[in-house]
């Protein structure tokens, strides 16, 4: 068989399956979201010449480009929306001149005036210009829940829900902004499924999918409202507690692992058994992203060596 059929075989069959999970999971096919779970998918086929073939020639497996049409469309979309109010205040100020009421020749001769057809005159310039203004209105929304719908694509993960790791170096750097002079309450919790590839191996990768919505749900549910979960990749996901004590954030962490041991997935009539470790960093004063997520990291890995089914803290 000649090798570049065998890897072109092998994408095409990892197309047709990413397609085959998205509509199973319900999650519309849009270019990012295939674009993820395609990466995803590759990922677990560990074909070890196409993954080769993936770092060598990266620009074809980013989605780079994806987000540059994101942008470029965003773009398009406020020029759009400016030449819309443009457009607007044209009509309104033709909807003047072609209305307009000569106001000192009825102050000079108030007899020779009918007041019905002045009464007429301004009813039909107020019509005109509510008329305009709701199709203005009506325009500018559709344009705003455009640019609102591609936001969120470009920051969600399509699979959980979560947050993707983009938005949260994003978060993290406005947060440490505030702590560039001084130590903040803050603490950075990253979580991670254990033996998740066992669940994966005995049930299937629809399970271990399921099993990763499932949690989400269950940490989000967990905090506190507004607080954000992040999926940081595979079966990590990170949450940053803000305005807390290290004490306060530590039984959030240990609630959180504790509901999880306590849950119950039930798949297929199977009931899969789920824990989690965690490694808790607190801020200090000048830290940047990269070094609370790489001892958020290490904690964790301390939590893996102790026995799973807990969290550590970074010192």
């Amino acid at each position: 068989m000649n090798n570049g059929n065998h890897i072109s075989e092998i994408v095409l069959s990892i197309g047709d399956a990413t397609f085959t999970k998205l509509k199973q999971l319900n999650i519309p096919p849009y270019p990012k979201y295939y674009h993820d779970t395609f990466v995803e998918l590759m990922q677990k086929e560990s074909n070890e010449e196409l993954l080769e073939i993936s770092k060598k020639h990266s620009y074809l497996f980013s989605n780079a480009q994806q987000d540059a049409q994101v942008s470029e469309t965003c773009f398009g979309l406020v020029k759009k929306g400016l030449e819309e109010f443009v457009k607007t205040s044209d009509n309104l100020r033709f909807i003047s001149d072609e209305t307009a009421i000569n106001i000192d020749a009825i102050k000079k001769d108030y007899s020779s005036i009918d007041t019905n057809q002045v009464i007429q005159a301004f009813d039909h310039f107020q019509t005109k210009i509510l008329e305009e203004l709701h199709v203005a209105d009506d325009t500018i929304a559709k344009l705003k829940l455009e640019v609102e719908r591609l936001e969120r694509e470009s920051n969600i993960d399509p699979l959980t829900k979560a947050h993707n790791r983009r938005v949260l170096i994003k978060d993290l750097e406005e947060v440490l902004n505030f702590g560039k002079e001084k130590d903040i309450d803050m603490h950075l919790v990253m979580f991670d499924a254990d033996d998740f590839k066992k669940i994966n191996d005995s049930f299937g990768h629809i399970a271990g999918d399921k099993t990763l919505i499932f949690l989400t749900k269950l940490i989000q549910n967990s905090l506190r409202r507004g607080t954000r979960i992040y999926r940081y990749g595979g079966e990590e996901f990170v949450v940053i507690l803000n305005r807390m004590s290290h004490e306060e954030a530590q039984k959030v962490v240990e609630r959180i692992i504790k509901e999880t041991c306590e849950s119950k997935l039930l798949y297929k009539n199977h009931d899969i058994h789920l824990t989690l470790s965690a490694g808790l960093c607190s801020h200090r004063r000048n830290m940047s992203s990269e070094e609370l997520l790489d001892k958020a990291d290490k904690a964790l890995y301390e939590a893996k060596n102790s026995g799973k089914n807990c969290f550590r803290s970074a010192q």
